[in-house]
């Protein structure tokens, strides 16, 4: 059963969009460059398969629910008090930790956009502080009022899409095809780096947080709820496959080796792409790009985790209540940012474990739960509990890669 809405699909397409596709998406070739072009193109798409059937599988939660709760109440009603506790925790830890990557990449871009010596000995503490500087004039953005986020989001968002458009485009003509299928050098393989990437990749499609968000907007609209969440990850999936195009494509294989040695910091991938291309206008467009997605991430995760705040401390929403929140929200993280400022790729990775548990795991308990009740639903995805448990199993194989990369057990190139 569904009603008819008719606010327009695009703007629920944009919003699932916008909700994956920022600043995670420079940690993608990153990750991915042991395995290289062909066995990424194949791996994101099936992390693209997957984070769509788990957000089908919270949409079929969420439906049994009033307009306007979320995960804290389906786990609470569904797993009891200790499933609602995983899911406080994961969504805390994953703001927190995503935020504490947004500030390593701001410090590590300014460095590379101020054209500041990374090399010098006071580069680390130059870097960790320049993003605590920064974080700190956007978290008073935050602090300031939410209309102000909106706003200032709304026009990074454009910004963002065109200096995008611009710099993938006139990258075009530096990249080299063959370079994209070359095979692996004498007694390497590809395959065997896969495994460490695949937590990158699940953060990379985080966007099912967004079903309790389209759920409040479309109402009971099932197919429009659907075709946002479709629509707005094939976007997020084709942003990323040209993103990887061009990386790999005008960057060869063993040049990522230093690059990972750097800190695969935002900066660092940056800069190599701008030595390669040499056009002043398209590596302003490609630097201007890089700093609107972390602004516009950061912004993005900071007010998320700024009302998760307030509403778990219950401050009031006054000049003093705003003041606290922000304090509990942003020093954190931005003060850890200045003592291990090289953390933006390892940051992502543990957001991936985070993921995997709290947007994966637990939703396939909850539908689990809810089918066991033989309650006639809105809405059940298909494929039965053998599709349930494929989705189960492919989401616990990438929280296990990640625990094997952190005791360095996965090969990393």
């Amino acid at each position: 059963m569904s009603t008819s809405s008719k606010k327009p699909l695009l703007f629920g397409a944009m919003m699932t969009a916008g909700s994956a596709i920022g600043a995670g998406m420079f940690s993608l070739p990153i990750v991915s460059s042991g395995m290289w072009f062909p066995l990424t193109l194949a791996s994101l798409f099936v992390i693209w398969a997957i984070s769509y059937l788990s957000s089908l599988m919270i949409m079929e939660v969420s439906l049994e629910f009033p307009i306007g709760t979320s995960f804290n109440t389906y786990t609470d009603k569904l797993l009891g008090k200790i499933g609602s506790l995983v899911m406080a925790f994961s969504i805390g830890f994953l703001l927190y930790i995503l935020l504490y990557a947004y500030f390593s990449a701001f410090g590590n871009m300014m460095m590379h956009t101020l054209q500041i010596d990374t090399t010098s000995n006071n580069a680390f503490w130059s870097q960790g502080l320049l993003g605590l500087l920064l974080g700190c004039l956007l978290a008073a953005i935050v602090w300031m009022s939410t209309v102000s986020v909106g706003r200032i989001s709304t026009i990074l968002v454009v910004a963002m899409v065109v200096s995008f458009i611009i710099s993938v485009s006139g990258t075009f003509s530096h990249i080299n095809p063959t370079q994209l299928f070359k095979a692996p050098p004498a007694g390497d393989t590809y395959a065997p780096y896969l495994w460490a990437a695949l937590p990158y990749f699940i953060t990379s499609f985080g966007f099912s947080s967004m079903v309790p968000s389209l759920y409040k907007y479309y109402g009971l609209d099932i197919p429009k709820i659907k075709g946002s969440l479709f629509y707005g990850s094939i976007l997020a999936l084709i942003t990323y496959l040209v993103w990887i195009s061009v990386c790999f494509g005008v960057i060869p294989r063993p040049e990522f080796e230093a690059i990972n040695a750097a800190g695969g910091n935002m900066g660092d991938l940056v800069g190599a792409l701008e030595q390669k291309i040499g056009n002043t206008t398209i590596q302003s467009a490609l630097t201007l790009f890089s700093n609107f997605a972390i602004i516009s991430s950061f912004l993005g995760v900071g007010l998320n985790l700024f009302d998760y705040i307030a509403d778990r401390f219950h401050f009031e929403n006054d000049a003093k209540g705003r003041f606290y929140t922000a304090c509990i929200t942003f020093l954190p993280p931005g003060f850890a940012s200045v003592f291990f400022p090289h953390g933006f790729i390892a940051a992502i990775g543990f957001a991936g474990l985070v993921v995997a548990t709290g947007y994966f795991i637990l939703p396939f308990l909850m539908v689990w739960k809810l089918r066991a009740t033989d309650k006639i639903t809105h809405y059940q995805l298909s494929g039965g509990k053998p599709l349930l448990i494929v989705v189960l199993v492919l989401s616990l194989i990438t929280a296990i890669c990640h625990i094997l990369a952190m005791l360095d057990y996965l090969p990393k190139l």
